[in-house]
């Protein structure tokens, strides 16, 4: 028996911004959690990578990460962490309320093959700042692979952003343009989103116009509109804000 099956309006009490509601999750299958796992394992890089939101990366995956596994269906866990549960346990209450695609999903778990410790070595080098692009580029390659991702823009955002500290400004628009045009259709609700969008605002890396698909899955191409208005810097230090609030200190291990 499930540890929350007994406990009236267990889905209210569910921390995870995306995965608030029982409908939300309802509304998903293992194909886009998967997918949306690995959204947030990038954003989590481009997070660490820029000064100004390398303490919430730090802080998100320290409580990812602070169980040491992702077995049981913590109501306070991140975003991530409920991803990663549904992902690893097919019998947690946050698995069974996925219903969209269950023949898809079953032959989809056959396939998954996530390695515990390619994750765990992810986030402690997050956690402690230390994530180089070296690791990066390694790391999320092997959990694309594990992650069986087979969407060919999540898979050029890896090969962009594993190489951000080095991306021109136009590289990382068509990286935070893609990102967010992913999220706003298919993780409305997401935590991590909302600190994508004060970088594209703040730094002026969000393009407005369409955006020609080969080119930007080489990285390079001209937006129609030209980039947007850059937004005020007091958006991102309204991020860090909301960032600690949300995720707190980080915990000394």
């Amino acid at each position: 028996m499930d540890q929350f099956e007994d406990r009236a309006a267990w889905d209210l009490m569910v921390e995870s911004r995306q995965y608030r509601t029982s409908a939300g999750i309802a509304s998903l299958d293992l194909r886009r959690v998967a997918d949306f796992a690995y959204l947030d394992m990038l954003s989590l890089f481009i997070l660490h990578s820029e000064y100004e939101t390398a303490p919430i990366a730090a802080r998100y995956a320290d409580k990812t990460i602070s169980y040491r596994n992702f077995s049981k269906a913590r109501l306070s866990g991140t975003d991530l962490y409920v991803s990663l549960n549904i992902i690893t346990d097919p019998t947690s209450i946050f698995s069974t309320k996925i219903n969209q695609n269950p023949e898809a999903d079953a032959i989809l778990r056959s396939r998954l093959k996530l390695h515990l410790p390619t994750i765990k070595r992810y986030l402690d080098l997050l956690a402690d700042a230390k994530m180089t692009s070296a690791d990066a580029a390694s790391l999320l390659l092997r959990m694309e692979k594990q992650l069986n991702i087979t969407d060919s823009k999540l898979r050029s955002m890896r090969r962009l952003v594993q190489e951000w500290p080095a991306l021109t400004d136009m590289q990382r628009s068509l990286v935070v343009t893609r990102m967010l045009q992913y999220y706003r259709h298919f993780a409305k609700r997401s935590e991590l989103s909302v600190f994508i969008e004060d970088l594209g605002k703040t730094k002026g890396w969000e393009l407005k116009g369409p955006i020609d698909a080969e080119l930007a899955n080489l990285g390079y191409g001209e937006p129609v509109s030209g980039l947007g208005a850059i937004a005020p810097a007091l958006g991102l230090i309204g991020g860090y804000k909301l960032g600690y609030h949300m995720f707190g200190p980080k915990k000394d291990k």
